[in-house]
């Protein structure tokens, strides 16, 4: 138990008392205020204990909040990375697709001129 908070009344007090009332109104007193310091701290930790629930909840409410507009910005920006990479692929396929026939026509033209010149030296 923690120290008495009155130890000792005023001597005219406790002359008027009496030994025996000064000691009864000195514990009346110790009590008395110990008994008001632990309400008071039971209060304080009550406010403080419902403060932090309201801040937990107000930080929970932002980090959702904050959480959904991270996600639909990561949904979005996926989006444009998407139809970004599909425009490049098409550009990729049309590049590959005019090579490819290129490739062909000068083969194709190869083994034309190819067959001409064997003729031409069978002939000879």
């Amino acid at each position: 138990m923690p120290a008495p908070m009155f130890q000792k009344i005023p001597r005219k007090l406790e002359e008027l008392l009496g030994h025996d009332g000064s000691e009864n109104f000195t514990d009346f007193l110790n009590k008395a205020f110990a008994y008001s310091k632990e309400n008071v701290v039971e209060q304080v930790f009550e406010r403080f204990e419902r403060r932090l629930s309201e801040e937990i909840n107000t930080f929970r409410v932002e980090m959702k909040t904050d959480m959904a507009n991270l996600r639909s910005e990561f949904k979005t920006e996926m989006a444009e990375m998407k139809g970004e990479l599909k425009g490049e692929i098409s550009l990729l396929r049309a590049d590959m697709y005019r090579l490819n026939s290129m490739q062909i026509k000068w083969s194709l033209a190869t083994m034309v001129a190819l067959t001409g010149i064997f003729a031409l030296i069978v002939k000879v």
